[in-house]
């Protein structure tokens, strides 16, 4: 499929199916100025917003428009409420753009830059439906990570000076992240300091603005610091022991949270992203739970100037979706996590008896994802070969927290359900279209494709350090359902990926599969074919495990000296429990 014939597809899908929605739009357009914001004036334009939304619910949508300049966005008149948000982190939100029940509406920033300020959340969307979002930029004055460079690597820990927008202290021999508010005596709960936690740090190479060659993240136990003591030259040494680093290097502090995504949509349909520009958000860019069509095309998660990160965790996510995913013309980099996830949510047997089953979400940021329901028909998976052995429909479900939920079927309980085996839902899972896109520079994977719809993945441009994509799934760590039926990779550049820790392969095909290997088939369907692999060493291209009809065709293999080639040779094609595998000879 050429270029041009994808977009043209694409575009057609939109028009069809109303995200234009041009006609219900006409008639309300409302000017941010005429509720009290006004750009470039450095005042909080959080209540002008509120009062916009509320008028905009009440008329059944409308064009909220912004005149272009910087607008700015504080905690203090936030709505709030209790949120759970897959794959982040659950609590009492502040939220700017409380999108709530809100349908038909379009928001126009003009080229505009919304900054927020503080502990936010900029957008929640929480059953809306036919939303554009549009020409505007994202940032936080004070992101959530922090960012150093490395001066020295002494033998008791490592020198850094912190960088200017960063700001911090040293207290009793803690090094701790601030927003800069001056404070006097202890932390207090009326004390006008914020602590910007971490727990973790890693590596970025400064030249090349990308996570250093062969880094591995540095846990460390605390949750607001590391212990350190200030140097009279203003550098600070970090007291933790096996902390080494590069000098010229950059470290970034992650946050020990992600609470604070950008965007998220939460049981919503209809919903286009055009030419937003994320710089940052504390937790992930833009997630999608249960949400029905969701299009982000010509967008860009970057960091701002000056920063070498955007996102703390993935540019996009999405979770138990339907319809279709599209995701055209975008560039995803430098984000602390994968350009993408798609995938469905597994509940745990905890218990079994006569005629239910009591499930658990065990995941501590999949609790309170609420997807079982009357009416919706689910698969019974074996918790360590992955094989569906039962397909019911929910009768009742007891609710009991956010964790556990007793459960009926309607076709009775089905013979051999077991402890520790998994649920997930049968669903009108998304046709996914990723097209025209760049992903680079950023922490772990680039793609991780877990999706059962049609998934094509076409003339895209790769440079991540792990694996360029994966696809996976398991049922006893992260729970994510996977488990692709018919996925075409083609027309991909993947250009020196495997220069960090995260994958086997520049194509990773897996799944948490521990036993009945020579049956469990979860992967089925893939078609590789026309890419272009440029490769720094004899690095595995293709690790498939647990696999049923793969076909690699036709696809070219460059040499390069980008990085310093790996001391051992890996094969370059790992197949291990398949069927039906074709690979053809390719040029090299």
């Amino acid at each position: 499929m050429t270029k041009t014939l994808t977009i043209s597809i694409i575009l057609s899908w939109m028009t069809l199916t109303g995200l234009f929605a041009q006609d219900l739009q006409k008639t309300n357009t409302f000017d941010i100025r005429n509720f009290g914001a006004r750009p470039n004036d450095g005042k909080d334009d959080t209540r002008a917003v509120g009062k916009v939304m509320k008028l905009i619910k009440k008329q059944g949508g409308g064009r909220l428009v912004f005149p272009k300049g910087r607008y700015d966005f504080y905690p203090a008149f936030a709505d709030e409420f209790y949120f759970h948000i897959s794959n982040n982190d659950e609590g009492l939100k502040r939220v700017t753009f409380s999108m709530r029940g809100i349908d038909n509406l379009t928001i126009d920033g003009n080229g505009s830059l919304f900054m927020f300020h503080g502990f936010l959340n900029p957008f929640i969307l929480d059953g809306s439906s036919n939303i554009r979002l549009e020409n505007f930029a994202i940032d936080f004055s004070r992101s959530f990570h922090s960012e150093a460079i490395i001066t020295a690597d002494p033998e008791e820990g490592l020198d850094v000076r912190i960088k200017e927008g960063f700001p911090y202290k040293v207290k009793d021999g803690m090094l701790l992240f601030t927003d800069g508010g001056k404070n006097e005596g202890p932390q207090t709960t009326v004390s006008k300091e914020n602590i910007y936690g971490s727990n973790h740090m890693l590596e970025f190479d400064t030249k090349r603005q990308e996570t250093a060659y062969m880094v591995k993240d540095f846990y460390f136990s605390t949750i607001n610091g590391y212990p350190a003591k200030q140097l009279k030259d203003g550098t600070v040494r970090i007291l933790v022991p096996r902390l080494k680093g590069t000098v010229g290097n950059t470290m970034v502090f992650g946050p020990n949270h992600r609470k604070y995504p950008a965007f998220v949509l939460s049981d919503c349909s209809d919903v286009h992203f055009s030419t937003v520009t994320l710089h940052h958000a504390g937790g992930m860019g833009i997630l999608g739970q249960r949400t029905h069509n969701v299009v982000i095309d010509n967008c860009k998660v970057t960091p701002s100037k000056g920063r070498i990160l955007s996102t703390t965790a993935d540019a996009t996510h999405f979770v138990n979706g339907t319809g279709k995913i599209v995701l055209s013309n975008n560039i995803f980099e430098n984000q602390k996590d994968d350009a993408t996830n798609i995938h469905g949510i597994y509940v745990q047997v905890s218990s079994v008896d006569d005629d239910e089953v009591t499930v658990r979400l065990v995941h501590r940021q999949q609790h309170g994802f609420d997807f079982l329901k009357p009416g919706t028909k689910v698969e019974l998976v074996r918790g360590k070969s992955m094989i569906t052995y039962a397909t019911v429909t929910v009768a009742t479900v007891d609710k009991i927290n956010k964790e556990y939920s007793i459960i009926r079927f309607k076709e009775g309980l089905p013979k051999g359900v077991r402890i520790n085996d998994a649920i997930a839902e049968v669903r009108d899972y998304p046709e996914v279209t990723i097209v025209n896109n760049i992903i680079r520079k950023n922490r772990a994977r680039g793609m991780l494709l877990n999706c059962r719809g049609k998934t094509i993945v076409d003339n895209n441009y790769f440079h991540s350090p792990g694996a360029a994509i994966l696809f996976e799934g398991d049922a006893f760590y992260w729970y994510e359902q996977g488990g692709v039926r018919d996925c075409r990779i083609s027309n991909n550049v993947f250009d020196n990926c495997l220069y960090g820790v995260w994958g086997k392969a520049v194509i990773d095909v897996k799944a948490g599969i521990k036993e009945d290997l020579n049956k469990s088939r979860y992967n089925r369907n893939i078609l590789i074919e026309n890419n272009t692999f440029r490769i720094y060493d004899e690095g595995t291209l293709l690790n498939l495990y647990c696999v049923d009809n793969l076909v690699w065709r036709d696809n070219t293999v460059e040499y390069t000296k980008e990085y310093p080639p790996r001391k051992r040779k890996f094969e370059r094609f790992q197949v291990q429990h398949c069927d039906n595998v074709t690979i053809e000879k390719f040029e090299d």
